[in-house]
């Protein structure tokens, strides 16, 4: 029976993608465990602690294929760990008793703990892959419209101008940083685990770090001087830049949904030929898709809460919260992974209208150019005393419906201040842009220099 989205079949991947769950299939997962007692093996046989032959054995039957699954079924329903009925099973196939030296001097949460790395390292490959896509598109967007006036906005109400593209340069901004934190991370949390029931490597003896490191080694993996069974930050880390990666794409998102109200109409997510977005409405285009990247992204940030909860272990060992992680952190990956491919999807063929851009800017006329006239005045009367009388002949604008020039014109006060060329600036709000273009220009050579030391892949 199934009864998460994760596992639905007809109702597939709404909030998750095929590629990420199969990261966290259970047999995958058994395969990883696995994948750690031959490496395991292979590593104690090299250094002479058990049979070359039974290395040999141990490497060759580590497959779930290799396991009868009915007999695994059974242990679990027999057994409260979570590695036992997989160990009994590989040590049952194991011929000439060579099974004894499956799981040699390991513990459970060694092998629970670096199959959850290899996890993460997956998914930080994917999540890596999106981020860069999600980069370009970014990059596209902010250059191409670098010069795009609209309104920018501030507390919900309209503000002073910006440029389109000054909009994607900040979501463009934020998405490199998130692509170095990631780069960062990595060499910090692909860490496996070797360490013993309870960190001091008593059962593998002297070699014990050797093991270790050759045991890492073969799975791609760093090696910990010291056992993290108790320390979760690595992990804590990583489930928080995901839920950090999750916002700034529901911050877009939600972006969309603002900008696509239809008294604004300014963005509107791409929705596919033909497909209906309400069951009595017809004339409706929901954003469902930023809808869903904002259910996501929630999630995630509540989850990587209880990862950090997770943290606080209990001496050497403490399922309570080990167990409340490993639960969590498939859910924050697969809702990230999914945000990303949302999100790369929308971006990518997002609907821009800058006629309503230019329309909107214009709502309220010259009086987005109040910042403007301060400084103009400021500079003959002071910055105080001509805020006071802008404050006052704004109030009257709005009043009298009339326009903020108007007003200024027919005060004596300031008719006096503003040449002609200021009255014809006070027509074309669309030109208040600042260094928009420019700092857009420089975001980009930025963002190309940061590149060149880009990885292909983590």
């Amino acid at each position: 029976m199934l009864s998460h989205p994760f596992d639905f079949e007809i109702q597939a991947d709404i909030f998750s993608t095929r590629e990420m769950t199969a990261i966290f299939d259970e047999r995958q997962r058994f395969g990883r465990w696995l994948e750690f007692e031959a490496a395991l093996a292979a590593s104690q046989a090299e250094l002479g602690i058990i049979p070359v032959e039974a290395a040999t054995e141990i490497s060759a039957r580590a497959k779930f294929e290799n396991l009868d699954p009915a007999i695994v079924r059974d242990g679990y329903r027999q057994s409260r760990n979570s590695l036992i009925p997989i160990i009994n099973g590989l040590r049952e196939v194991c011929r000439n008793g060579h099974g004894e030296f499956v799981h040699h001097g390991a513990t459970t949460q060694d092998v629970l703990d670096t199959g959850q790395i290899l996890e993460l390292r997956d998914t930080f490959r994917i999540i890596y892959r999106d981020l860069k896509k999600l980069e370009k598109s970014l990059a596209d967007l902010a250059g191409t419209h670098s010069a795009t006036p609209m309104i920018g906005r501030s507390h919900g109400q309209q503000a002073l101008p910006i440029t389109f593209g000054l909009k994607c340069g900040v979501w463009l901004a934020e998405n490199r940083r998130h692509i170095e934190r990631v780069k960062n991370l990595s060499p910090r949390l692909l860490i496996g685990q070797l360490s013993g029931a309870v960190g001091t490597m008593a059962a593998l003896g002297g070699q014990g770090r050797e093991v270790a490191r050759r045991t890492m080694a073969r799975l791609g993996l760093g090696y910990a001087t010291i056992s993290w069974h108790t320390s979760r930050d690595n992990i804590a880390e990583a489930a928080n830049l995901m839920a950090m990666i999750s916002a700034s794409q529901e911050k877009i998102a939600n972006e969309i949904v603002e900008l696509g109200k239809n008294e604004i109409g300014e963005l509107r997510e791409p929705a596919p030929p033909g497909a209906a977005a309400s069951s009595t409405m017809p004339h409706k285009r929901n954003p469902v898709i930023c809808q869903r990247i904002a259910v996501m992204a929630r999630q995630t940030r509540a989850l990587s809460g209880t990862i950090i909860e997770a943290m606080v272990h209990e001496h050497e060992r403490d399922g309570r919260a080990i167990w409340s992680e490993w639960l969590a952190m498939p859910q924050i990956s697969i809702y990230t992974g999914a945000i990303l491919n949302y999100i790369n999807l929308v971006v990518k063929e997002l609907e821009i209208a800058p006629e309503n851009m230019a329309k909107n800017l214009l709502l309220h006329g010259d009086m987005v150019l109040s910042e403007w006239l301060l400084f103009r005045l400021g500079a003959s009367i002071g910055r105080m005393k001509a805020q006071e009388i802008l404050r006052a002949l704004a109030g009257e604008a709005r009043a009298s419906d009339r326009s903020l020039k108007d007003c200024l014109l027919a005060d004596n006060k300031t008719a006096a201040l503003l040449d002609r060329d200021d009255l014809a600036f006070l027509d074309h709000p669309e030109k208040y842009i600042g260094l928009a273009e420019n700092l857009i220009n420089d975001l980009l050579d930025e963002i190309s220099a940061r590149q060149v030391s880009d990885p292909e892949s983590i």
